[in-house]
């Protein structure tokens, strides 16, 4: 087979930047427009190196493609919403780059309660929808999945009926807490204050978090008491307020020595919070975060974590959200974990 025979670009066609189209860089990559289509969209096969001629024309013409044209061709935005609780999730970036490597933007979305912010998420166009916040009823997320828009659930507590549409990819939060409590126990701790992630809603029978909590407890012999369990954790403040009734106010027999947080950030910030007030870390309370993230090796002493593989997630994930694109059917996921154990448990 002949290789494309690329022509030398004019020097208004290096000029051109956005105004250079589609033509401009079939002309150039010595294809038809069509495969330009293909190349961009992704939509058929092309050889590696009638793709990588394209790709190299697009680059030496600037060629910036019309998204809301093909949008209009497509029926598709190429856009996908991920909201969060909170913005702090830096490890979503590998989903975010295998994204715009087929094409789609995303857009982070601050959660926001009430069924406004769900019409706001139907009537924005999105392809689909990441949803990270455990925040939204069972009928909230199934009127964005009625509305013919995806929805992969980071599912942290069980829900009544959800659509077909609505795919859970996450790690195994139940297993990551349990482990974590086998462990603390068998360095000794007793009293485990269990703190979840910022604007987290608490279900102490149907959260995963939760449930792992409190089986482990269970298991070890040691009878569940609320008073370990922080409920107020829509800001920082009130998670410190209750770091410090649970660990500083309590007599000797009852203060916490062992904190599992909801994510690294959370648990950096407690460690930050008790070393101030003069504790020593691990030798006077254990701290554990969630997530594995870079932060866990900036922090001193070096943060305790549960893990899971990023890079699978990114790719279940986006595996998922294609799958659901094209109209196939999809399974739940839920990712192994491990707690990587450092200094400060």
């Amino acid at each position: 087979m002949c290789a494309p025979v690329r022509t030398a670009p004019t020097s208004k066609e290096k000029s051109m930047g956005k105004n250079a189209t589609r033509n401009d860089v079939a002309k150039l990559a010595g294809v038809s427009p069509a495969v330009v289509s293909y190349v961009i969209n992704k939509t058929k096969f092309v050889s590696e190196e009638k793709t990588q001629a394209v790709l190299d024309a697009i680059k030496e013409l600037n060629y910036q493609p019309n998204l809301y044209a093909r949008s209009l061709k497509t029926n598709r935005s190429m856009q996908i919403a991920f909201v969060c609780d909170n913005l702090r999730n830096d490890w979503l970036e590998i989903a975010e780059k295998k994204l715009d490597k087929l094409g789609y933007n995303v857009s982070h979305c601050y959660s926001r309660d009430g069924d406004d912010f769900i019409q706001s998420l139907i009537s924005g166009r999105y392809d689909a929808v990441f949803m990270l916040s455990n925040r939204y009823k069972a009928v909230q997320l199934n009127r964005i999945a009625e509305a013919g828009i995806p929805v992969v659930l980071y599912k942290t507590r069980e829900y009544s009926h959800l659509e077909p549409n609505i795919v859970a990819v996450a790690p195994n939060l139940y297993s990551g807490v349990e482990k974590t409590v086998n462990y603390l126990v068998f360095r000794g701790h007793r009293r485990i204050l269990f703190v979840p992630p910022l604007r987290y809603n608490m279900y102490i029978t149907r959260g995963y978090r939760e449930r792992g909590y409190r089986d482990a407890l269970e298991v070890n012999g040691i009878p569940y008491d609320e008073r370990y369990v922080c409920t107020n954790a829509d800001t920082m403040e009130g998670v410190l307020s209750h770091v410090f009734d649970m660990v500083f106010s309590k007599s000797k027999d009852e203060r916490a020595t062992a904190i599992i947080a909801g994510n690294d950030f959370i648990a950096a910030s407690i460690m930050q919070y008790v070393k101030k007030l003069g504790m020593k870390i691990p030798d006077d309370l254990a701290v554990v975060g969630t997530d594995n993230t870079y932060i866990a090796e900036m922090v001193s002493p070096t943060l305790t974590s549960i893990d899971f593989s990023k890079e699978d997630f990114s790719q279940k994930l986006v595996d998922t959200l294609m799958a659901l694109l094209r109209g196939e059917k999809a399974q739940d996921q839920f990712l192994p974990v491990s707690l990587c154990v450092r200094e400060s448990a």
